[in-house]
């Protein structure tokens, strides 16, 4: 370990790798430090139920990764970055035996939809073909680039909307929940009820206005569900990879104490054992807000009114994710199979939602801190498509289900006394529609509670795994606070680069990416990576 660096950066998740990679490859002396004992942040892939079962702990489904700059500009493929995109994305399963399809064919999708109605099935192709035609528009104003305004952003979408009008996102979106823009647009319950989820499933929760906004670029992204071959902790490897062999250097168990500051520059940093590191031009976190501004920074570097905010004003997601890992001796088998054969080999299954109405009962119990008056989990069995993570002739399967973090007059640590229980009832619902996930079906599992999530992952906070509220509160130049969107801080030479950034969490890189190209204009660095 060396004592000075061009650049520390705090945190090895996706995005604080990403941006080593990327300034290593600028000829940057870099260093990444990691509290944990291993890289990757959310992509950790574990053995929590038997030795040979990976399961996926957080980042289990990785969109547009195809799509994301540095998968080229990184050459991740070339570093052994593999991943799979199933012929059936998702499917929503109904309790009366009818299920829903999507497949990356756009026809196949369709003719699903049309079973449920023939105006809907028109109306998605139209809405899918539009939003495809604009997904490099989409991504290249919305997420890979500083966040500009909500003003600014709608002007450069409207030519964007299910309707040919220029003030359909302008006037109509910004105040829209996801739930009225279905209203608008498609008539059948199941149909909107699967389109919710799959916002539900992105984090963009259905009745919360102004959501609608991004519904569009959600949709453009239906069929982008991707599987990280391997574990999504081999994405971390590889990025760690691409860090090294371009010279910067990762240090694990390497816990950050303290930013250090003089005469307003942030200079280096603290660790825990007392070590001090260096740098010479830029401190970069990418860790949450609370722990930069509130734990790390003395509190003489930062403006009283900031210190304000980040104590008052910072917004975090109201609900949270219960989730089962499960070894399984063999697939579910789908009862509505008989309806839809298709649903046996889809990945993301919605088990039960049948109408959006039943969508936001849950969300109002689960921001009341209840349990959500009925199991409906979402589930996922990886090993359909990459073999390798279980044993041969064994499976993995996921459990998901929205929940709240702390529970009402119990507080989080009450999940350690019903963690179990509530796991079982999850499983109960699973079996609800594939009967054959017997106890001998399942031969071990563990359930990971809101609880558990910051225990894990402290950046976290409160079990928010999107590191942020998704609302339009929360969104582009106001994300996490007005004064920290645009990726720099009051503090000279520190820059934050973390999902607490503009887009948000999810593996997009786009944090990360962002803030690269305002530290380049800062540090003078020639942008040779590809203009999105």
């Amino acid at each position: 370990m060396r004592d000075a660096y061009d650049a520390v950066i705090i945190g090895s998740g996706h995005n604080g790798l990403a941006l080593g990679a990327y300034l290593a490859r600028s000829g940057l002396d870099v260093v990444v430090l990691e509290r944990r004992h291993e890289e990757g942040g959310g992509l950790c892939t574990e053995e929590l139920t038997l030795p040979g079962f990976l399961h996926n702990v957080h980042a289990n489904y990785h969109t547009f990764v195809d799509l994301a700059p540095p998968q080229q500009d990184l050459a991740l493929v070339d570093h052994g970055l593999e991943y799979v995109r199933p012929d059936v994305q998702m499917a929503s399963i109904f309790d009366d035996g009818t299920a829903l399809t999507v497949h990356t064919d756009l026809d196949k999708t369709c003719e699903s939809i049309a079973r449920f109605s023939d105006a809907d099935a028109e109306t998605f192709r139209r809405l899918y073909t539009e939003a495809h035609g604009y997904v490099n528009l989409l991504l290249g104003t919305l997420m890979y680039q500083p966040p500009m305004s909500m003003k600014e952003l709608t002007r450069a979408l409207s030519v964007f909307g299910v309707e040919d009008r220029s003030e359909f996102l302008s006037v109509k979106l910004r105040r829209e929940t996801i739930d009225v823009f279905l209203d608008q647009h498609f008539t059948h319950p199941k149909v909107k009820a699967h389109l919710a989820f799959h916002g539900a499933v992105c984090g963009y929760a259905n009745d919360v206005p102004g959501l609608a906004m991004s519904f569009p670029l959600l949709v453009g992204k239906i069929d982008n569900w991707n599987l990280c071959v391997g574990g999504s902790h081999r994405l971390a490897h590889v990025l760690w990879r691409d860090l090294a062999q371009h010279g910067g250097v990762l240090i694990s168990d390497a816990e950050v104490a303290s930013i250090a500051v003089d005469e307003g520059r942030a200079v280096g940093v603290v660790l825990a054992d007392g070590t001090e590191l260096t740098a010479r031009r830029a401190v970069i976190s990418t860790v949450d807000v609370e722990q930069t501004f509130a734990h790390l920074l003395p509190a003489a570097a930062v403006p009283a009114e900031l210190a304000a905010s980040v104590e008052h004003d910072l917004v975090h997601q109201p609900w949270s994710l219960f989730s089962v890992h499960l070894a399984m001796a063999e697939p579910p088998h789908y009862e509505a199979a008989a309806f839809d054969p298709d649903v046996d080999r889809a990945w993301v299954v919605n088990l039960g939602y049948a109408s959006t109405e039943e969508l936001d009962a849950d969300w109002r119990a689960v921001r009341a801190g209840d349990l959500a008056p009925r199991c409906r989990p979402n589930a996922a069995v990886n090993s359909l498509f990459d073999p390798s993570d279980a044993p041969e002739g064994c499976y993995t399967g996921l459990l998901r289900q929205i929940a709240p973090y702390g529970l009402a007059g119990k507080g989080p640590a009450a999940w350690d006394e019903i963690g179990h229980w509530y796991g079982r009832r999850c499983i109960e619902a699973w079996r609800r529609f594939a009967p054959n996930l017997t106890d001998a079906a399942i031969l071990d599992w563990a359930p990971y509670t809101p609880a558990d999530i910051p225990r894990k992952l402290r950046n976290m906070v409160q079990g928010d795994w999107m590191m942020g509220e998704v609302s339009l509160a929360n969104m582009l130049d106001k994300r996490p606070l007005p004064e920290l969107a645009q990726y720099r801080t009051p503090v000279d030479g520190l820059y934050l680069a973390g999902s607490t950034q503009h887009p948000h969490g999810f593996i997009t890189f786009a944090p990360a990416y962002n803030a690269l190209q305002v530290i380049a204009d800062d540090l003078g660095l020639e942008a040779w990576w590809r203009d999105v």
